[in-house]
């Protein structure tokens, strides 16, 4: 009984810790996940199970419904000129980005908008960087199709360096 009673006890502590964590207040910028891609906010206002969050007429394209967000899913932002990717434990060699360098996404088409190809590589250009490790680019790509999928998919989002599009540049970096 002891132990079930302790269990409630750590259970009920580590979720009031995690609501908690960041303790964003109205005016905070903060990035908005929703499937790896974020982008990058304003909390408006706090609201029982996480924020309002405003977002500026260049976000975008935003894949979840952009007003009420769920605490688990903002995160403050802060930018940096350089993130390392840390994989096992440091047991093998960080991978590092750096503002200005150039990246390739590997994005599967939508048929909608690519008829012919099944995955499209993008080339950009890193333009920001921020803290927990996602990406804002700018398209250095001249090919229409390219172009066409990196501002279905991309845009001006942030996207996580641990999501399934950076996977060959991942890849590439670790040699």
């Amino acid at each position: 009984m002891k132990i079930i009673v302790l269990g409630f006890i750590l259970a009920f502590t580590s979720l009031a810790t995690h609501a908690a964590k960041y303790g964003l207040e109205p005016g905070d910028a903060v990035l908005t996940n929703c499937h790896e891609i974020y982008t990058k906010g304003v909390v408006k206002a706090k609201v029982d199970d996480g924020y309002t969050v405003h977002f500026p007429k260049n976000s975008g394209p935003i894949q979840c419904p952009p007003f009420r967000w769920h605490a688990e899913f903002v995160l403050p932002f802060q930018s940096v000129s350089e993130y390392r990717l840390k994989f096992l434990g440091g047991l093998k060699r960080d991978i590092v980005f750096q503002v200005g360098e150039p990246v390739t996404f590997r994005v599967d088409t939508d048929k909608r908008v690519v008829k012919n190809k099944a995955s499209i590589d993008i080339d950009a250009q890193i333009t920001d960087i921020s803290s927990n490790g996602a990406i804002a680019v700018k398209l250095i790509s001249t090919d229409p199709e390219a172009a066409a999928t990196f501002w279905q998919w991309i845009g001006g989002n942030y996207v996580d360096l641990r999501h399934k599009y950076l996977e060959l540049e991942r890849d590439k970096r670790s040699r």
